[in-house]
């Protein structure tokens, strides 16, 4: 890129580049690599511990920084840099994140209400958020807390909001980006959970909206308040249960 946007700034539209291919293959990098991390490597491991549910929880805490530092490479050999991935903290930033937060539980429990009129859908599990199952070692939940509650979200954004929905922006615009982002983002937590239901179908695509909004207008740093306050929260009450 010639300059480094602002967070606030919508970039201007340049759909004859090579970014759109590279966006691609950068989420199908991240879905597939995911995949094959906590469907594949973290069975594995687990049996390898001799500690039922230790798997997923550990990849969620290993794997995905290395996944996020993929994709923000191959970002920069497309053009997006460091400068472009849209992080500035501020007092401005960090309450736009909070904001968010609220934001996202508002729409949810609204929808969720919906859904349980309309559907007769109810609410059994905490959105957005992977269990581990009974009687895992204390050591299991506090790397699930950590993983999940922490470093998932850290790299999802630098991953999808940083990279992914800056070369969308750069590309097609600020609305079809967020778009896009959004229902990707939804869609490979779908694929990797093998799993549709609901309520987590809803939680997922409020809170990829949420997040792609919140980069769009006030940066990755906020997105990232917003995801690690959803995250943790929700994955203390589960660890806590």
């Amino acid at each position: 890129m010639s300059s480094a946007p602002s967070v606030t700034d919508r970039l201007p539209v340049s759909p004859d580049n090579a970014l759109p291919f590279a966006t691609a293959v950068a989420i199908v990098a991240w879905v597939a690599l995911e995949f094959a991390f906590r469907r594949g490597v973290g069975p594995l491991v687990a049996e390898s511990l001799g500690t039922p549910g230790s798997g997923d929880p550990l990849m969620l805490a290993l794997a995905f920084p290395v996944v996020a530092c993929v994709v923000a490479w191959w970002g920069t050999r497309v053009g997006i840099g460091r400068s472009d991935w849209g992080y500035e903290t501020s007092l401005r930033t960090v309450g736009a994140g909070v904001g968010g937060l609220v934001a996202y539980f508002v729409v949810f429990l609204a929808l969720v209400l919906v859904l349980d009129s309309v559907l007769g859908v109810t609410q059994t599990a905490t959105p957005g958020a992977p269990g581990v199952g009974g009687g895992v070692p204390t050591w299991v939940l506090v790397v699930f807390l950590a993983g999940n509650g922490i470093v998932v979200p850290i790299a999802e954004e630098l991953a999808w909001r940083g990279v992914i929905q800056t070369a969308l922006t750069e590309s097609y615009g600020t609305y079809v980006a967020v778009v896009v982002t959004a229902l990707a983002f939804a869609g490979k937590h779908l694929v990797v959970d093998l799993a549709a239901p609901p309520v987590r179908v809803t939680s997922l695509l409020v809170l990829a909206f949420v997040l792609c909004g919140l980069r769009a207008r006030w940066g990755t740093t906020a997105s990232t308040v917003a995801h690690l306050l959803a995250n943790f929260l929700a994955t203390a009450s589960l660890v806590l249960l």
